[in-house]
């Protein structure tokens, strides 16, 4: 009988529930639906950060991609160049690419930012998503408990307008619903207004926190994979523009070789190899791309006195440099510490020797553009000199004009004038 009677109670309360719902329509707090109107805000940013922290791993993941597979073509491309430099630097590029772009490394750059961003980030947003998930399910609970207390209430009235005894059945049922309809509607409001109240005190430092922490795992992400590339890079910059090498820019060179084979009026050749033969001869270079003049003075680094080094160590120098002036000087610890005191001006085989103990290649095209600068320098010369002596010869022509113009110039009279003195000359006899 029990089952039966909790049976038809909850048909009951469900019935009142639908037409309180249809007839009198849902009661409305203002201040709660304020407060639920911000917590929907605030779970739809962060819904959004969560979505946007997701493409940005996908982007990382392809930058990476990218970036390992150009280090592998460019490592595979200049593997095959005869220049140990050049094939050292790209080793060490591809060195510079794992430690950014390895997943597998623990201490890569990339594997350091899917961790933190998954511990510092992702999972904490995750967990708000699912605790904001879970409070809406319960805006839905206090909801339909705050309806069934309207209608327990309302089923209370009734039986207090009608009069009913203290003691009768249906006054003592409908008082014990409306008292389990307000336990039950206060359980859940007071969890519900808990956390509405938390999360309005804490949204300004969550949303804060989470904003700080991107911005640092961005810069800790950028700033350890510029780290990694900058150990790589050359102590100085002394490679050329690729800007300065495009073909535009080489026509130039194939210009002036193309003009000096023409004034050297050179014989005709239809061997390739004896063209190249001769022209490394004549450059002075023992293979292509050496640079000009490469096999000239090609002595090995000399080693640095330990007594010498010391002492200019001593002088507050530092070591790098102090190593440089006594190999440039032959361990001259005098002529060492002038250069060092003037600033070190160095001379072109300063700069060779000092890129010899750097491991810095030096471009082997300097003194061709050099003959380049100096030949327009001449060309630019010429064509001054000749701009010159045309306006030199100008200004005397026009100087010289006045003094061949001989008496008074001659008058010109207008037209009909000229004509009138024509015929008066005409009709005037000449007498003797």
């Amino acid at each position: 009988m029990d089952s039966v009677e909790d049976q038809f109670h909850h048909i009951r309360t469900e019935w009142n529930v639908l037409k309180e719902k249809w007839f009198h329509g849902e009661t409305v707090d203002p201040v709660f639906e304020g407060m639920v109107k911000d917590f929907c805000t605030f779970d739809n940013t962060m819904q959004d950060i969560y979505k946007k922290v997701e493409l940005l791993m996908k982007g990382v993941d392809q930058l990476a991609e990218g970036l390992l597979t150009l280090s592998e073509s460019v490592t595979s491309g200049l593997a095959r160049i005869d220049d140990s430099l050049i094939v050292s630097d790209s080793c060490k590029l591809k060195e510079a690419t794992n430690q950014i772009t390895r997943a597998d490394a623990p201490h890569s750059a990339i594997a350091k930012l899917r961790r933190d961003m998954d511990f510092n980030i992702m999972n904490p947003i995750r967990n708000h998503l699912i605790n904001n998930r879970n409070l809406k399910a319960h805006f839905d609970k206090r909801s339909r408990r705050l309806t069934e207390l309207n209608s327990a209430k309302k089923v209370h009235d009734d039986c207090v307008k009608k009069g009913l005894q203290a003691l009768d059945r249906r006054f003592l049922q409908a008082k014990s619903n409306l008292e389990s309809a307000k336990m039950s509607f206060h359980e859940v409001d007071k969890h519900v207004f808990e956390w509405l109240y938390i999360l309005e005190e804490y949204r300004g430092d969550i949303l804060d926190s989470t904003l700080q922490t991107l911005k640092y795992l961005q810069y800790e992400f950028f700033a350890t994979s510029a780290h990694a590339v900058s150990s790589v890079l050359p102590s100085r910059m002394e490679f050329r523009p690729m800007v300065e090498m495009t073909p535009e820019h080489l026509e130039a060179q194939v210009e002036v070789e193309l003009q000096e084979a023409e004034e050297g009026e050179e014989e005709v050749v239809t061997d390739f190899s004896v063209r190249l033969i001769e022209k490394l001869a004549k450059d002075n270079k023992n293979k292509p791309g050496e640079g000009l003049d490469s096999s000239k003075n090609d002595l090995p680094a000399l080693p640095v006195d330990p007594l010498s080094l010391s002492s200019l160590l001593s002088q507050g120098f530092e070591e790098g440099p102090a190593r440089r002036a006594l190999r440039m000087h032959q361990n001259n610890t005098q002529e060492a510490l002038d250069w060092l005191i003037n600033g070190g001006s160095e001379g072109s085989e300063a700069v060779k020797t000092a890129a010899v103990e750097d491991g810095v290649r030096m471009p082997t095209t300097i003194k061709r553009i050099q003959k380049l600068k100096a030949m327009r320098r001449a060309q630019q010369e010429s064509c001054d000199g000749r701009r010159a002596r045309t306006a030199t010869t100008t200004t005397k022509k026009r100087t010289d004009e006045p003094k061949k113009q001989s008496g008074h110039p001659k008058r010109h009279l207008p037209l009909r004038w000229r004509s009138r003195r024509q015929r008066s000359h005409r009709l005037t006899p000449r007498t003797c």
